[in-house]
This record gives C-alpha cells, structure tokens and sequence, in this order.
C-alpha cells in the first residue's frame, strides 16, 4: 500500500516533456517554478528506479528555493496558471479535496510538505527509521500534490 503511488510514476515523461514547452523566454521566476517542479517529479522518478527508497536521498533530491524566493518577491503565482483546480484536473481520487484551491496555494503546499520532511529529518537524523511516522505516506502526499500541480498547470 504504502508504495502504490510509485506505480504512476511512467506517466511522468509525458507530463515533464509537457512542462518543458512551458518554459520560455524572459518569465524567469516562472520558469525557474516550472523548472524545479519538474526536477522534483524527476527526483522522484530517479528513487522509484531502485528497489528500495532511501527517503533521506530523495529528499535531498527534492528543491523548494525557487518558491521561496518566489514568496519572499511576493510573486503572483497566477501567472503560472490562473484558475482554480477542476475536477479535470484531478486524476487521483485522494486530490479531490484540492479542487478549488489555486496555483499560490498548490506551490505554497509544496513548500512547507518538503521543509516539514527537512525538519522531520534534522529532528531524527533520518527519515528511514521512522516507521510510526509513516514516511511513504508523507512523501507519496508530496508526490500526489507535485502531480496535481503539473497536470493544473499544462491543462
């Protein structure tokens, strides 16, 4: 159960190749957002090639400055994609209850899922021993949201 979601990790070639003919020209911060979402679903098609997951890699793997900075620059996320996520949108059941939240809120999300991982594992040492945290749970959340987050955007 707690590694199911590694399963829609083949759908991911044609969502980044799809993300990357979004990126263009002199939108910097949006391409840099862009960019490191891509690299973050990247990561976790890297971890799902290996027969065990090793949580402290990937999450060394997994980047969020780019939506800090774009916080700190109070940057509009809209102009990534305006709207609101639909149900068109959702490809997985469990991100139902992300319809009507926005592309601020999805990015904003993100980043605080992978500084509480950071902290969880600055707390401990690792995120490998901590069965009763249930840490596949945590980072196939992240995954789920990272999803939702490039299906919105390239709709």
């Amino acid at each position: 159960m707690a590694l199911d979601w590694l399963n829609l990790i083949h759908e991911l070639p044609q969502i980044l190749g799809q993300l990357s003919g979004l990126i263009k020209g002199n939108r910097v911060l949006k391409d840099q957002l862009i960019r490191e979402l891509r690299l973050n679903l990247k990561a976790f098609e890297t971890a799902q090639k290996s027969k065990v997951i090793n949580y402290d890699k990937l999450l060394e793997l997994l980047h969020n400055e780019q939506i800090q900075a774009a916080r700190k620059q109070r940057f509009t996320f809209a102009t990534v994609k305006s709207g609101e996520v639909k149900a068109q949108h959702v490809f997985n059941p469990r991100n139902q209850k992300y319809i009507g939240r926005d592309c601020a809120w999805l990015f904003k999300n993100i980043d605080e899922k992978i500084e509480d991982l950071r902290m969880q594992k600055q707390y401990h040492g690792s995120l490998n021993a901590l069965a009763e945290r249930n840490i596949a749970l945590q980072f196939s959340n992240l995954f789920y949201k990272l999803k939702l987050t490039a299906d919105f955007i390239v709709d």
